[in-house]
């Protein structure tokens, strides 16, 4: 633009040059991949993913289907394309910006660029606590990091006046990238204030970098670091879908064996499409010519879009599945019928008007309430059908991660207070005789996540105290669950606690598809030592309440737990459609169990 020779088309052809070919490479052989290896609802999920990331939106969508039923990361192939789209989005829009501000002086441009920096980076750090998920994925609250390579671009700091200096900043930004590698955890707000430390490190290692000689300059000079930044777009593109088809095959972690096999593909891959893909399509003289190019651009965005439909309109192929690996799957997707419409209704609703009743029909006035998270939704259907036995009807009110435990707080669900607030007055009116409690409790009681959910922990906190460690949930816990019952026996109700369900840890159904499909003949089953271990908490408050006159606590794991296993599927079915919800199958075998829970 300094020198009057930029061009928006000639910019753009050297991006798609540059990410299209690469990419749209990957999506050719890792849709082929995912056809022989993903079960039919996660080949529809991929599907969207792919339409999602040859048109350069997967953050939006990977954003929009965060939350609690999402599934984990190492069942999405093309969850890392969310960087390609910040990237592509940023493409976009800071050409633009720059060309209305090329008659500007350099301070004004690079005072523009400066405020845009600060309110991104003022967004992040309040999206981080407040909006997360949008925080990780949207382009606004991302676009400080881009910025700060633009402010460095546009001579903010001036070019290094010694080799010390350079030295230094080289070897600081070093550190501050090794810091936020080393010590960066799970736990980690990310990014907001704590993307300052590897955006501010690279910073500094580039600038350092303008002066030859230095240490780093020369470490990042040596041949094979060299070769790693010439392939690294293609081992950003390979290096994931590698290990998330790997392990979805398998559906277990990777040994070391296995994680070195994979790197060596990745590597592997990645330098055959440098080679073979993106140098051809780079070079301007004697490679591919513009009006091909783009041709070719076109038709694979086509093609990608036709492939997502046809997968889509499938219904992800179950075809492709023998029809007992379709009649296993099927429990993915065994729910109430209620779930989406009588779950999580607004906080408005909360009320004898507009939540959904359940058990038997017709003009019945509701008498017993069944209130808890997702897993009362999973146990619903066996409830209902006693209810419907003793000619009962009822109400349902349930809201995700929110167990029934009076005054807690839960940061993950800023609503669960105040429903289960709403609910709790609605449970002393004088018609509901019978009130139903279950939930999660054992995530709740112990604060952290389970199996494949990862190593995330959630803090609860009440009037009296907050937890600072998983430790501290037990008290916060116990607590919470003595108001919900002391304030349902002083309004003279009868209580039911139904206790934990197993929580497995792992898809069931896709396990048990994965065995019948190797032909791995050993039973799949839950050690119910673990089951044990996570509910250390739980057992003695349950026992406790038991004592208690008014209350009654049922143990789903009599049923499915016995001789030291806790049992995970009955005939070949799964009992449970995911890690730990209960299938409708799953939940009617407990019937026998849950037959005297409204008494006479």
């Amino acid at each position: 633009m300094a020198e009057d020779r930029f061009s928006l088309w000639r910019f753009y052809e050297r991006r798609v040059r540059r990410i299209i070919p690469a990419l749209f490479a990957l999506l050719v052989v890792a849709s082929v991949a995912a056809w022989f290896v993903l079960f039919p609802h996660d080949f529809r999920r991929y599907a969207r993913s792919a339409l999602a990331a040859a048109f350069f939106g997967s953050n939006f969508q990977f954003w929009s289907v965060t939350g609690y039923f999402d599934v984990a990361a190492f069942q999405k192939p093309l969850l890392h394309t969310w960087s390609l789209a910040v990237e592509e989005q940023f493409y976009l829009l800071f050409p633009a910006f720059l060309l209305a501000l090329r008659a500007a002086r350099q301070k004004t441009r690079i005072a523009a660029v400066g405020v845009v920096f600060l309110l991104s980076l003022a967004l992040s750090i309040w999206g981080v606590h407040t909006r997360p998920d949008a925080a990780f994925y949207l382009v606004p609250f991302r676009l400080w990091e881009l910025m700060a390579g633009a402010l460095l671009a546009l001579g903010l700091v001036p070019e290094p006046r010694s080799k010390v200096l350079a030295e230094a900043a080289s070897l600081i930004g070093l550190v501050l990238i090794g810091c936020a590698v080393l010590f960066y955890s799970d736990a980690t707000h990310f990014p907001g204030a704590a993307a300052l430390l590897p955006v501010l490190g690279t910073a500094l290692v580039i600038y350092g970098g303008a002066e030859a000689g230095t240490f780093v300059n020369r470490a990042l000079a040596w041949r094979p670091v060299v070769f790693v930044g010439l392939i690294s777009y293609s081992l950003y593109l390979w290096h994931w879908p590698v290990y998330v088809f790997a392990r979805y095959y398998l559906y277990r972690e990777l040994n070391a064996g296995e994680t070195v096999l994979c790197l060596a593909l990745s590597f592997g891959l990645a330098v055959l499409s440098w080679r073979y893909v993106e140098q051809p399509f780079r070079r301007r003289q004697g490679g591919v010519p513009r009006r091909v190019l783009f041709g070719a651009a076109g038709t694979a965005l086509v093609a990608v879009s036709v492939f997502a439909a046809a997968v889509l309109t499938s219904h992800g192929w179950p075809d492709r599945f023998r029809p007992e690996i379709r009649r296993i799957l099927a429990e993915e997707h065994d729910t109430d019928g209620l779930l989406r419409y009588c779950f999580a209704r607004p906080l408005s609703e909360v009320n004898a008007k507009d939540l959904c009743q359940i058990g038997a029909p017709g003009k019945i006035t509701p008498s017993f309430l069944l209130w808890g998270d997702s897993h009362a939704d999973a146990i619903l259907p066996a409830v209902s059908d006693i209810a419907k036995k003793h000619h009962l009807r009822g109400y349902f009110a349930g809201e995700s991660s929110c167990a029934p435990l009076i005054g807690v707080f839960r940061p993950d669900t800023p609503r669960c207070k105040t429903f289960n607030n709403k609910v709790i007055e609605l449970a002393k009116r004088p018609e509901i005789r019978t009130v139903i409690l279950t939930a999660r409790w054992g995530k709740n009681a112990d604060g952290r996540a389970y199996g494949d959910e990862g190593n995330g922990f959630v803090p609860i906190s009440d009037a009296q105290a907050k937890a600072k460690r998983p430790a501290d949930n037990a008290a916060i816990f116990a607590r919470g669950l003595n108001r919900t019952i002391d304030a349902l026996l002083a309004a003279r109700k009868h209580v039911v606690v139904i206790a934990s369900v197993p929580e497995v840890g792992w898809a069931v159904p896709q396990v048990l598809a994965r065995t019948r499909l190797s032909g791995d003949g050993r039973p799949v089953f839950l050690p119910e030592e673990d089951f044990d271990f996570r509910q250390r908490v739980t057992r003695p408050l349950f026992h406790t309440l038991a004592a208690r006159p008014g209350v009654m606590v049922i143990h789903p794991s009599d049923v499915l737990c016995g001789n030291g296993r806790c049992r995970v599927a009955m005939g070949g079915i799964p009992l449970y459609r995911d890690e730990h919800h209960l299938s409708v199958y799953g939940a009617r075998k407990l019937e026998p169990l849950l037959t005297g829970i409204f008494g006479n």
